[in-house]
């Protein structure tokens, strides 16, 4: 990951946040640690790029076969490399319980399918988009990679090509669920649009025509709920792309 300042787009959890407390402040920095430290700022998409638009191929990369579950990196401090061995120490075994803790709701998760519930929810979701027009259902790819991302935009018949990569873990029994969304174009009338073009990689992030990422998180989740917790939160992340989407500026 690229050392920056990271850009937290849009937070939304299930219910408002009434004040900026330690527990409040913990969520948003987990939030913050899953979708990642953006190394480029986010970009909409703007009437003129919406209008010149044509049909656009979208795909969900989810690698994640099962919920992940994760706990927050002990700070060695600067304490050497007896300090980064005790806290890696220290971190495996709160892994070691967080998994054991976790085992009941993991265990209600061994039928159900979050790669296709995020894929009917983003399908539902971009179907009600009223500027800009999907070719078709949103693929959905296991393999998160360049190699395979530049397989699907050549292969695309499209004017561009949106990519949405999806992570959802339990962290100290919330449940955060990240999206980040970048689309790139293929039509030449849409070339002029590429904040920083390079003709080398179709791919390149100075290529990017748009950027943002969208967030759930859901504080102390069950194994009662989690089913319905994370099919809210497709449906959550699904519907902010949509509305954004739907918001050229």
């Amino acid at each position: 990951m690229a050392s920056g300042r990271c850009h937290l787009d849009n937070t939304l959890a299930r219910k408002p946040i009434p004040q900026m407390n330690l527990r409040n402040l913990f969520l948003l920095l987990s939030i913050a640690a899953l979708a990642g430290c953006a190394t480029t700022p986010p970009m909409s998409v703007t009437q003129q790029e919406q209008h010149e638009l044509g049909a656009v191929a979208g795909a969900l990369f989810i690698p994640q076969n099962s919920l992940l579950v994760t706990v927050t990196p002990t700070n060695a401090g600067a304490t050497g490399i007896l300090g980064a061995l005790l806290a890696a120490g220290i971190d495996a075994a709160r892994r070691a319980s967080a998994e054991s803790s976790a085992a009941p709701i993991l265990a209600q998760l061994h039928d159900y399918d979050f790669r296709a519930i995020m894929k009917q929810a983003s399908d539902s979701a971009v179907g009600t988009l009223q500027g800009i027009k999907f070719s078709g259902p949103l693929d959905v790819e296991t393999v998160n990679s360049s190699t395979q991302k530049r397989i699907v935009f050549d292969n695309a018949s499209a004017s561009a090509v949106l990519f949405v990569d999806v992570g959802y873990q339990l962290q100290s029994g919330n449940l955060y669920v990240s999206a980040n969304a970048v689309m790139y174009p293929k039509a030449n009338n849409l070339l002029q649009f590429r904040r920083k073009p390079s003709d080398s990689d179709p791919l390149d992030a100075g290529n990017a025509i748009y950027r943002k990422t969208f967030n759930y998180a859901k504080l102390n989740v069950g194994a009662d709920d989690i089913k319905g917790d994370l099919t809210e939160a497709a449906n959550n992340i699904a519907s902010q792309l949509a509305a954004d989407l739907n918001h050229p500026i």
